[in-house]
């Protein structure tokens, strides 16, 4: 065999190699399946809101004056998202009514075919994990949202508004049986129009001032939802019907106190952060 012959073997193995390892390629803009990572840098920037699939003048996304990207002097995460939630403040209907005395949290929709990933929208399974810090001393209030998994398209996966075609799996903290309790609020395809709770009570939220890595992996193929709190499996539910009808659409980021009325909301303007959000078809850990 030649040595022309020998080069052009060995050219063509490598690109044949390179294709298969994707080494060399920019993970950011492949559709193979892999991990999706969101970080806070140049928060509602251009290229922010292109990486996580954001439009950010959609009317249902809203309270980026609540939303701000700040640097974290206590840990090594880099810039973090910090969301105020105003005395007495509830959801956003209740701030715009006038009901509630002062705005808080805030609320955007990741789209996973607009970042170029219909490999986790069709996915079967999505595992979502990010880190969550409250304030120390934190009022939990009556109770409030964190940000979770959705299908279907925005507006449609919870509220007055859901009718089948969507659904999300968003965190609650409840003061019942204690303050703090988590469970995910489920928003059904075939449900009744209102949220159910899952796991009510299976795990406690802290205000401690410190940094919780939370995860969640919704099993559309089987119609489950399991909870990790720092690692330890914490909460599972299955039997959930529907799910296995609709793709995955993408992060609901969405955090308020609330309820719709001025009673859910603390005592006295309150701050929690968030930071290192993740994708997964598989478990990924702390």
């Amino acid at each position: 065999m030649s040595r022309a012959t020998l080069r052009q073997l060995f050219t063509v193995t490598a690109a044949l190699l390179l294709a298969i390892t994707g080494a060399g390629t920019s993970h950011a803009a492949s559709n193979d399946i892999g991990d999706w990572t969101g970080t806070f840098d140049g928060f509602h920037e251009s290229a922010w809101a292109s990486a996580w699939g954001v439009d950010t003048s959609d009317g249902h996304n809203w309270g980026w004056e609540q939303l701000q990207p700040v640097s974290d002097a206590d840990s090594a995460k880099g810039t973090v998202l910090q969301v105020s939630y105003g005395q007495g403040s509830g959801a956003h209907s209740c701030y715009e009514s006038g009901e509630c005395p002062n705005p808080g949290g805030g609320q955007f929709y990741t789209d996973l075919n607009s970042m170029g990933r219909s490999d986790l929208a069709n996915a079967p399974r999505l595992d979502l994990r990010y880190y969550v810090k409250f304030d120390g001393g934190f009022d939990f209030g009556r109770g409030g949202k964190l940000p979770g998994l959705y299908g279907g398209a925005p507006g449609s996966e919870s509220g007055g508004n859901h009718d089948g075609s969507a659904f999300s799996t968003r965190y609650m903290w409840r003061n019942k049986p204690s303050t703090g309790a988590g469970e995910v609020y489920f928003y059904s395809p075939t449900g009744s129009g209102y949220g159910d709770d899952l796991g009510l009570g299976d795990w406690q939220w802290q205000g401690d001032g410190q940094w919780h890595a939370v995860e969640q992996q919704v099993d559309r193929s089987v119609g489950a939802v399991t909870v990790w709190l720092d690692g330890r499996q914490v909460s599972s539910d299955a039997g959930l019907s529907g799910l296995d009808q609709i793709p995955f659409s993408g992060v609901f980021f969405s955090t308020f106190f609330g309820g719709s009325d001025n009673s859910w909301g603390p005592d006295h303007d309150e701050n929690a952060y968030f930071a290192d959000f993740r994708l997964s078809t598989q478990y990924i850990g702390p």
